[in-house]
C-alpha cells in the first residue's frame, strides 16, 4: 500500500509505533502502518525500522560493513612495494646515491602509509609522485618526470575508487554504493563464464565450461528479484563466444583429428 491509498479522514490508520499519529504509509514489507517519524527510505522504499535494518532488505549497508576498513587490492600493491623499496633505499643510501635513496624512502613512507590506512596518506599518494616528477625535471631526467606524471593519474583514479575511499572508512554516496555492489555481487558467476569464455578462443578446453557457466549464470538472472540479480547480457555473450570458439576450433582440429585416426586404423 502507498502513501495515497492509507486512508484519511475520521477513519484514518493510525501509526502502529506512534499510535497518536495519523500514518503517512506503510511498509513494504510487513505492511505495518507508519507515521513520518519511523519511516526509513532504503532505495527509493518505506520500511519501518526493524524492517529497514534487516539484511536482506538493507543490503548495501550489509556490503558497506563487509568492506569498511578492510583494505583492497591497491593497499595490498602500496605494502608490498614498502616491503621492497626499504631495502633497495638503504643500499642506495649507502652507496651514496642520496637524491634516488631519498625518492625511494619517500615512495617507501607513503606507501607504508597507505597500507596502514593512515587518513592522511591518501593526500601523500597525490603529492608523492608531483614532488618525484618537479624532482626529476630539476636533475634533467625527463623520462621520469613523465614517469611520475603518468603514476600521479593512476594515484587520482586510486584514490577516488569507492572501494578504496571504504577501506579508508570514509562516507560515500548510495548512488557510488550501488554501482560497487553491481561490479562485486551482482551475479558476478556471469563475469567469470565471459572471461572463461575467451580463454576459450585461446583454449578449446575452456570453451564448453563457459558455456555451462554462462548457462549457469543465465539461469540466476531474477531483475524482479530483491536484490535484483543481472548481468543478463554477460552470460548470454558467454554462451556465445563458448559456442562460436567451440565451432571454429572444431573446425580447425575435425581434419587433423580425423586424420589420425585414419592412420591409427590402418595401422
Amino acid at each position: 500500500m502507498s502513501v495515497a491509498d492509507v486512508p484519511s479522514g475520521p477513519w484514518a490508520a493510525r501509526c502502529a509505533t506512534h499510535p497518536e499519529e495519523a500514518a503517512t504509509g506503510t511498509c513494504a514489507r510487513c505492511g505495518t502502518f507508519l507515521c513520518g517519524l519511523c519511516t526509513r527510505t532504503v532505495l527509493g522504499r518505506v520500511y519501518c525500522g526493524p524492517c529497514a535494518e534487516r539484511p536482506e532488505v538493507n543490503f548495501l549497508e550489509r556490503f558497506r560493513l563487509g568492506l569498511w576498513g578492510r583494505r583492497d587490492a591497491w593497499a595490498w600493491a602500496a605494502g608490498i612495494a614498502c616491503a621492497l623499496l626499504v631495502p633497495l633505499t638503504a643500499f642506495l643510501l649507502v652507496r651514496g646515491e642520496f637524491a634516488v635513496g631519498a625518492g625511494c624512502a619517500l615512495s617507501a613512507g607513503v606507501g607504508g602509509a597507505f597500507f596502514l590506512g593512515l587518513p592522511w596518506a591518501r593526500h601523500a599518494l597525490l603529492a608523492a609522485p608531483v614532488v618525484l616528477a618537479l624532482g626529476s625535471a630539476l636533475r634533467g631526467w625527463g623520462y621520469a618526470a613523465v614517469g611520475f606524471g603518468c603514476l600521479f593519474v593512476s594515484a587520482l583514479s586510486i584514490v577516488s575508487s569507492t572501494r578504496n575511499q571504504l577501506f579508508f572508512q570514509r562516507e560515500v554516496s548510495e548512488k557510488q554504493l550501488l554501482r560497487l555492489w553491481h561490479v562485486r555481487e551482482n551475479n558476478p558467476l556471469a563475469r567469470t563464464a565471459l572471461s572463461v569464455a575467451l580463454g576459450g578462443v585461446f583454449l578449446p578446453v575452456m570453451a564448453p565450461l563457459a558455456i555451462l557457466l554462462g548457462g549457469w549464470a543465465l539461469s540466476r538472472v531474477n531483475p524482479t528479484s530483491y536484490p535484483p540479480v543481472g548481468r543478463k547480457g554477460q552470460a548470454l555473450a558467454a554462451i556465445g563466444v563458448g559456442v562460436t570458439a567451440l565451432a571454429l576450433w572444431g573446425l580447425l582440429l575435425w581434419p587433423r583429428l580425423g586424420g589420425l585416426l585414419d592412420r591409427l586404423m590402418e595401422g
